[in-house]
This record gives C-alpha cells, structure tokens and sequence, in this order.
C-alpha cells in the first residue's frame, strides 16, 4: 500500500504510474476550477452585478459538489487517517457556531448553504495537500498550475482586453479604468493572487526548478504592479521580510510576538483610526488618505451592526447585499449599506456570525498556525515548504485588514490560505524532516 509524503509511515513501494497521473490530475484540477472558476472573465458592465447577492451560481456549486465527491473517493481509497489532522477541535466549534449563527439569521436558508460549503472547501484543501508524491512533486505541480493562471492572465490581456482590464464601462468602480485584473473580477483580487504567485514561484525555485521559479516570480511580480493594487504591493515586502526574520527567530514568545506584529499593526491603524480618535488623528499628519479610499465609512456601519447583534450576527453570508440593506439606503445614509463586503475580514466575520464567531475563527485562523509553525520549527521541518505556508497563511492575514478574504466562498486566496493552515497542521502533527 502506498501511501501521501504527509503519512507518518515510511513508503514500503513506489506510487505506481497510474496513481501518480491520478493525484496529479486531481491537484491540477482543483488548483484551476479554485482560482480559474466556472466564470473567468467577467462581464464587469453587466447591469446583472447590481442584483441582489443572495442567489449562489448554481453551476459553480455543482461543480464544486462534483470536486467535493471526486476528492473523497480518493481520500476514502488511499488515507482517510491522515485527513483527521486536519480536524481540530477550534475548527469543530467555528463551524458549529457559524451553522448556529444560520439558523438564527433571517436568511437561514442561505447562510445555511454557504457554511456547508465553507466546510468544503476546508475539506478540498487538505485533501489537495494529500495529493502530491513528494515535495518535488508539490513544487512541479504548483508549478504548472501557477504558469497556466499566469498564460490565461496574459493572454487575456492582449485577447479580451476588455474583460481582463476595468473599462470606463463598468457599472462599479469604472474610476479603476487602465488597472490589470486577469481573469480575476476584481484588481485586488487579481493583485492578490499574483502575491501568492510569487510565494509560490520561490518555493518552486528550491523545490523543482530554479528557472521555472524565477519565470513565474517575474511573471506574477509585472501583473501585479499592472494591477495597481496598492494592499498587495505594500503587504508583499513586509511578509518577504517577517517571513525572513521568522526563519532566524528560535525563541517562542518572540517568533509569536514577530508573526503577529503585522497584522496587529495594520488592525490597529485601520479599525482603530475609526474607534479611537489619537488614531485617526495620527494617520492624518502622516498618510494622504486616511480614510483607506473610504473604507472607514463601512468599518463604522460594520462596528454598528455587529453592536446590535454582537452574539450572533447576521448569519454567514447573510448580511451585505441583502434587500433590506439595499432597500433601507437613500442619499442620508451610509453608503455601508451598498457595500458587497466589510472590506475587513475581521469585521465581516464580526458582522455575520458575531463577537463569538470572530474569537473561534481567530483561534483557528490565528492562534493554532503560530503554535503549528513554531512546532515545525522545533522539528526541523523541510524550511522552504513551511516558509511557504508561513508566507500565504500572513499574507492573508495583513491582506484581512483591507478586504474581506477570511471564509470567502469560491476564492482562490482563501482556498490558500486554509491550505496553509492545514499544511502546517499536517507537518507538525507528523513531524516530518528533510
């Protein structure tokens, strides 16, 4: 019986051929249907973008049934025993407390739904980590699929320039004319997943192939400058160096302090300039735009709802974009009401599942990575694939201070992130060496 690079036993046979094509088909499909989707490209001048979000793509949610169904066919054959690392007893009560959080909200329904779809997305990402051979393996096949993203991104670039770079025509936003965004809807989105990109492109150079590596470093590092997405562009030196230190740091305390010195920071500038007045006033004298291109308008209608729910919510996914926040709007009140998101991770998971929520959430997202990477640390575990989940895991976390990306349905930087948490939690659970 073979068995995944992450199994605690040694490899008493070789992975036959017709295995390998198999785990290496079911990586390169769920890497692409994750970040590519069912609907690349879209259609950003539609009048459709102005409907209501409380009605899912039901292609998109076959298809991820049909994903779902495929990695646990594989899972149940080959080692279902290892999938149970991932299942931590914080991840338990989080997502008991958001189906709780459902059944409460006035939009039961549809919160309902999307918790049981955030679980399976968590479900798809560990099993995704148990599907490469070995660690060349993962480096050849994140690879491939970071250079097929990156070819569709520029080949649409040139193709369909209009659907791959905001137009003056779009119904939102049409003052971000002239900035990149792929095959992504969005040029955060796109600035985004091309930080990842060059994460990816640094553990590839070590782990597979340095030319390749440094290809898709270049690649990724020019598309997101074309973006003009100021987050990623600003977060991405500053997890390159926290992520440097973090290599050099042994003491505990001190690599926790290290790892979460970022985030706390940009929370503190950011919510805090909205709470506390000494803050605001501070990143007046210092910054041209304090209100984060007006994001402080809906950190403040987040603070004030989560305030009428604080225990609950709304439900998951079952708040911004409703009727009653678009029917309730007029030229008086905050435009929060129109907003698709909290533009802050942290408030948006406060605004849907509560201040209880949030705290379990944070204690999976947050706390138990830390413990797992300095765990894996102590084991000396393979640095240049735990630096990459490190890396992916802390940008997500920086990035949660401007955008929504914690437990975001059918986004492939939350996809990632899960898979970083996990991965760290599958190589300190089983110790594995260089």
């Amino acid at each position: 019986m073979t068995v995944s690079v992450l199994s605690t036993q040694p490899v008493v046979e070789p992975f036959g051929a017709s295995e390998r094509l198999l785990r290496s088909a079911l990586f390169v499909v769920t890497f692409l249907l994750v970040w590519i989707t069912v609907t690349p490209f879209s259609d950003l001048s539609s009048a459709d973008l102005l409907e209501t979000a409380n009605v899912g793509n039901l292609i998109g949610q076959l298809t991820t049934l049909a994903l779902t169904a495929a990695l646990a066919v594989f899972v149940a054959r080959h080692q279902p025993h290892l999938l149970v690392k991932a299942i931590t007893p914080i991840l338990i009560l989080t997502l008991a407390w958001f189906a709780l959080s459902a059944m409460l909200s006035d939009h039961s329904g549809v919160a309902m739904r999307r918790v049981v779809l955030a679980a399976l997305t968590i479900f798809q990402a560990a099993v995704f980590l148990l599907l490469p051979p070995g660690r060349e393996d993962f480096g050849r096949l994140l690879g491939t699929c970071a250079l097929i993203v990156l070819a569709i991104c520029y080949v649409g670039i040139v193709a369909a320039p209009g659907l791959a770079i905001h137009q003056i025509a779009d119904v939102r936003e049409p003052e971000l004319a002239g900035s990149w965004r792929g095959l992504f809807t969005h040029k955060n989105g796109a600035g985004a997943a091309m930080a990842l990109l060059i994460f990816i492109g640094l553990f590839v150079r070590q782990a597979w192939s340095r030319w390749i590596g440094v290809l898709i470093i270049a690649l990724a590092a020019f598309f997101l400058v074309m973006t003009n997405a100021k987050s990623p562009l600003q977060l991405l030196p500053v997890v390159l160096m926290v992520g440097w230190l973090a290599a050099r740091v042994r003491n505990p305390l001190a690599l926790a302090c290290l790892l979460l010195s970022a985030p706390t920071a940009i929370g503190v500038l950011t919510i805090g300039s909205v709470v506390f007045e000494p803050i605001r006033e501070f990143l007046d004298g210092v910054i041209s735009d304090p209100t984060f291109t007006g994001r402080d308008i809906i950190w403040t209608f987040a603070i004030d709802h989560t305030a009428q729910r604080p225990w609950f919510g709304f439900g998951f996914h079952a708040f911004w974009g409703t009727n009653e926040l678009l029917e309730g709007w007029n030229n008086q009140e905050s435009w929060g009401y129109k907003a698709t998101d909290a533009h802050n991770g942290f408030l948006n998971l406060s605004v849907m599942t509560g201040v209880v929520g949030l705290a379990l959430a944070l204690a999976w997202m947050v706390v138990q990575p830390v413990v797992d990477y300095a765990r894996c640390r102590a084991k000396d575990v393979d640095p240049a694939l735990i630096t990459l989940f490190l890396q992916i895991w802390l940008f997500g976390l920086c990035l949660a201070g401007f955008e929504s990306v914690f437990f975001s349905g059918g986004s492939a930087i939350w996809f990632m992130i899960v898979a970083s948490i996990l991965g760290l939690r599958f190589h300190q659970a089983f110790s594995l060496r260089r």
